[in-house]
Parts: C-alpha cells; structure tokens; sequence
C-alpha cells in the first residue's frame, strides 16, 4: 500500500513540476504586437515574422494590419486609448510624429542607424535623437505598360519625351484614339473614390505641393496664413492635371475601387495607372511578366516646375512604444534590427517586399522593375519629396477626400475647391 502512494506521489509531483515548467515557459515568453498599414506584403511580413519567431522562441509576435482605403490614423487612437497598444507601429512623418511623440522610443544607438541611407532620418529626428526605423524607399508616379504602348506603335522616343503636361496629354490621346482596338477598358486607372481614395487625396495631390520652389516653406505659409490656395501658380495649374486624368480614365473615376484599378492594369485593360512600386506583388499576382516603368506626373509645361521628375520618399517609419514594458520595447528594437541586419530581413525587403531598401547594406541586385526604374530617376535626380506628412492631421482623408470627390461629381468649381481647402487647412492650424 505504501508503495503505490509513494508510486502516487511522485507521479503527482513529475506531472507539477511539469506543469509549472510549461507554465513558466510560456509566462517567460515576451509578447510584441506590431500594427501597420501595408495590405500589400502581408503575407510576406508574415513569413519574416515566424521565420524570427523560430529563431527566438522566447518572443511572440502577433502582426495587425489596417489599410487599403482604412484609416490607420483613426484606428490607431483608438488603440491607444483603449489600452490595447501595439509595441511596433508606423508614423509617416512630421506631423503624426508630433502626435504621438510621447510614445516613441528613442532608437539612435541600434545597430542600423550607422547604415541608414543619408537623409532618409531627418523627418524622424528631434533634437538630435532618432525615433524611427524608415520601412523603405518608395516611388509613385504614371505606370505605363510597355507592350501595349507597343503593339499601338507607340515609339521609346516619345515615351522619353514625357516631361510635361502636354506631352503626357499627346501620349494619352495616342492610346485613347486606340482604345476599341487595344482592348482597353479606360486608357488611364486613376480614382478619387471607393477604397482608392488615397490615389488622388495623398499622392496626386502632393504633387503641386512638391513643384513649389521650397514645399516646406509654403506649407509654413499655408500655416501662418500668408499664403493660400487659391492664388498659388502650382494649385492652379493642378486643375489641368486633374481634367486630363479624369478625361482619360473610367467614367466612374468617383467610385473606382483600388482593386479594380491594379488588377485592370495587370490584365491589360488600363495602359496606365498612377500607383507606386508598392503594388508590384498584387501586379505580380496576375502577370508576372509585365514591362513596366514609370513616367513623371506633370502639371504643366513649365520647365522651373520638376514636371520631368517622380516623387520619391521614405512613406512610414516604424516606431516603438516606450509606454511598454521594458521586455516587450528591447523584444521590438530586435526585431528591427533584424529586419535591416539580418540576412533573412535584407531577403524579405527585396525578394519578398519588394521594397527599394533605406539601408547601405542591402544589396538592390534583384530589384523589381519598377523599384529599378525609380532607382533610374533617383540616379538621374529626378525626384520630388513626399510632403504631406507635414499637411494638418486630417487634411487628406477628411478634405482633400472631399474636395476631389465634389469636383469630379461637379459639386464645386476648382475655384470653390482651392477656397475650400484654404478654409479647412486654416481651421485644422488655428
């Protein structure tokens, strides 16, 4: 009898102390969330997520994503004061690096920064000290397909020769006199609506932005109120922009969702489409085998304006909260350095992501097509910046939103537009 209790006991005292370990194992686990708004490279940031996980088993990291036509911004206050905080999320710039300035960690010693691109940190430091990671490099601008500006005897000379608004004009009508013929459902994919909003309210409208002589300056003026709208040359002459792209694009260019405007593009039916090289997997997806670059978005003929040039800017950095635990913020800073100093991370960037890397150490062998016609125009120096991550929060999704959609619907005149806009910026920096 005494043998089968002690037979019972220690069996009682193996399987606890078994428990306790598999309980200790896990609560010694350090759990990061990371939220970010790239819909694109999901599944690519996952495969980067576990392969990290396997090589640290005592971190967990749990990836969010909202984007897509969402509001990122939006969702992310609400986390924020919900208690429900992400360790990693992203800051496009400036502005919301002001907003959420209170939470971001300082990262100037980790490892990558020494290989950060010259630069590409100025809009993620303050006084010195470096909050942010850049996820990458990107481009946008009017996407062309070079098989079918072929096949409609379209000459390499003349797609070179785009650097105006008249010249991009001639080359639209070229391809629209064809469009039956083509097969094309719309000459050009472009939207002001449905979940490609963004397309016109974040990325064209930077445009006239970027042709100012000195885009921060003006947007300096725009908020002390000695500058406007309606009597800028650039906002102006932005109207004529916007009519060609509504000229030759669908007829429901108020409502074009984002998906129909890539995947119209990768099947053939759409010449053009003003995107960047962050929609290369999703055109991958259709037709691997697309010939494609970039041409400039001009807004006009005049030479001093850059409408030979694309814009090209860091679109996100990612930030860790230093609200967290002290496990949790060191568990972030190494994911991201292994996403920059790790083999594995520099194979996620280019092969995976896609991504034109922000970092010396990355090697753009493999480029994508799109990502290796950009580097052409960095190269050539033919940029312009990305400036509205310095706009008034709220400006593009809530107004710019608004104002394209009203003037494509013919609810305001470009000049209600302008004198809109003037009123909202001047309300949002009062």
């Amino acid at each position: 009898m005494k043998k089968g209790i002690t037979a019972s006991i220690s069996i009682l005292l193996v399987l606890s102390l078994f428990l306790v370990g598999c309980s200790s194992d896990e609560s010694e686990k350090v759990t990061v969330d990371i939220f970010q708004l790239k819909v694109e490279i999901v599944d690519q940031l996952q495969s980067l997520v576990d392969d990290f996980m396997e090589e640290n088993p005592d971190i967990i990291i749990n990836l969010d994503t909202a984007g897509g036509g969402e509001d990122y911004t939006s969702i992310l206050k609400t986390r924020m004061s919900s208690g429900n905080q992400p360790a990693i999320f992203q800051v496009p710039g400036p502005t919301e690096r002001d907003v959420w300035f209170d939470f971001l960690t300082d990262l100037s010693e980790e490892q990558w920064v020494r290989v950060t691109s010259e630069g590409l940190l100025d809009n993620i430091t303050v006084d010195g000290k470096i909050y942010g990671q850049p996820v990458n490099i990107e481009g946008y601008g009017i996407i062309y397909n070079k098989a079918i500006l072929e096949q409609a005897g379209i000459s390499q000379t003349m797609i070179n020769n785009v650097n105006s608004l008249s010249s991009l004009q001639a080359l639209f009508e070229e391809v629209e006199q064809q469009k039956e013929a083509l097969g094309l459902e719309a000459t050009l994919g472009w939207s002001v609506g449905g979940t490609a909003w963004w397309v016109s309210s974040y990325h064209t409208f930077n445009v006239p932005f970027a042709m100012q002589q000195d885009p921060m300056d003006f947007i300096e003026a725009l908020n002390d109120d000695t500058a406007n709208f309606a009597d800028n040359e650039q906002m102006l002459a932005f109207k004529d922009l916007v009519d060609t792209f509504v000229t030759y694009s669908y007829e429901d260019v108020a409502v074009t969702d984002y998906e129909k405007q890539y995947s119209d593009f990768a099947s053939g039916k759409t010449a053009f489409i003003q995107q960047g090289n962050w929609t290369i997997n999703q055109l991958n997806e259709i037709d691997e085998n697309l010939d494609i670059a970039f041409l400039p978005i001009p807004i006009s003929d005049n030479t001093s304006w850059a409408n030979d040039s694309i814009p090209v800017g860091v679109p996100n950095y990612w930030v860790v909260n230093k609200k967290l635990d002290d496990e949790v913020i060191e568990a972030a800073k190494k994911f991201l350095d292994y996403m920059v100093m790790n083999e594995r991370g520099q194979q996620f960037m280019v092969e995976e992501a896609k991504y034109i890397p922000a970092f010396t150490n990355v090697s753009v062998e493999k480029a994508d097509p799109l990502a290796q016609s950009i580097i052409t125009y960095v190269n050539d120096e033919k940029t312009i910046p990305w400036v509205w991550h310095a706009f008034p929060l709220g400006l593009v999704e809530n107004d710019a939103k608004k104002a394209f959609q009203d003037y494509v619907n013919g609810d305001k005149t470009w000049d209600e537009i302008l004198s809109f806009l003037d009123t909202q910026w001047d309300e949002k920096t009062k």
